[in-house]
């Protein structure tokens, strides 16, 4: 089976086998490859992604230890190092496109007033983001915190595009239903 000769291959790579290294590189890399091929669509990137999540392996691999689902593990880390790469990308981006614009002035009362509240619709909507279930909360988080469409989400998260919509709206009807951010920010 492939899971086994998959455990056995990290098993002896944590020995310190290099032949067993190269085999699991040479197991997993090619449905890695098309697999972040397909979230980030540039094949030198994720080339270069991928043989330094490798070395980053190996260099790491007593700290990892054991690892029971072998192939499960890849592709995880492989999902979070192409999105880690787009919001990096978005970040930069967003930092190039500022463009500096003359404000209005407030007075500082104003300013304290507005940090007070700003801060306090923050926190609200901290909690109740962090009271959904996982499932939604990861995929509100995607939509939009990374800004990824619906059939970006489906295709990362191996699930239907239907099943994307249904958990943010079911999200969205929740966050609606238990803050007072509605009266704050209406869709």
């Amino acid at each position: 089976m492939m899971t086994d000769k998959l455990i056995a291959l990290w098993e002896g790579t944590l020995e310190g086998s290099e032949r067993d290294y190269a085999a699991l590189h040479a197991n997993l890399y090619p449905k890695l490859f098309v697999f972040a091929s397909r979230i980030l669509n540039d094949d030198e990137l994720v080339d270069d992604l991928l043989q330094d999540l490798f070395i980053k392996f190996w260099e790491t691999r007593e700290k990892i230890g054991k690892i029971r689902y072998v192939e499960a593990y890849f592709y995880r880390s492989t999902r979070s190092i192409a999105l880690n790469h787009i919001r990096l990308v978005r970040h930069r981006e967003a930092k190039l496109t500022l463009i500096p614009q003359s404000e209005p002035v407030f007075s500082a009362e104003d300013i304290i007033v507005s940090r007070e509240s700003d801060s306090l619709i923050k926190q609200q909507l901290v909690q109740i983001l962090n009271s959904l279930p996982t499932k939604q909360r990861e995929i509100l988080i995607m939509r939009f915190y990374d800004d990824l469409s619906y059939p970006q989400i489906a295709k990362i998260l191996k699930i239907r595009y239907q099943s994307v919509i249904n958990h943010v709206y079911r999200a969205i009807q929740k966050l609606r239903a238990v803050s007072e951010l509605s009266t704050f920010y209406a869709a």
